[in-house]
């Protein structure tokens, strides 16, 4: 038995003797079958069966319609990479110091957790408008 994560999704192969890549061919049509029935999978379990290769499917519970758009999922990314920068959550990011990375210069205290917190504010307007 070995396992595979293809995208998102768990693979069980419980067939040692099937190749990984036939495996991996399988999985992929099941999730495409299953993409075409607007479902979709949490996990694949390949096993041997009397006539070939036995694949059993299990759908997530979550809606399809729950997905994301490709344009959300960008001004997701956008709007956690500025989180991120903005708010770093390393140990050693100084909390109320910002520096320009261009000049070099510093700024330090209230007025920067002041401008972190409306340009924020901003971006997450801004992108409820796109």
């Amino acid at each position: 038995m070995y396992k595979l994560i293809i995208g998102n999704v768990r693979v069980t192969v419980e067939d040692d003797a099937l190749d990984r890549l036939e495996a991996a061919t399988l999985a992929r049509e099941a999730v495409a079958a299953a993409a075409r029935r607007g479902k979709l999978v949490s996990h694949i379990d390949i096993g041997a069966g009397e006539e070939g290769p036995r694949v059993e499917v299990t759908e997530r519970t979550v809606s399809a319609t729950v997905r994301k758009t490709v344009k959300q999922s960008m001004l997701d990314g956008v709007c956690a990479a500025a989180r991120e920068k903005l708010f770093p959550t390393h140990a050693y990011a100084a909390k109320e110091t910002w520096v320009d990375a261009d000049t070099g210069q510093e700024w330090y205290g209230e007025s920067v957790s002041v401008t972190r917190d409306e340009i924020m504010a901003k971006l997450e307007e801004w992108a409820k408008t796109v």
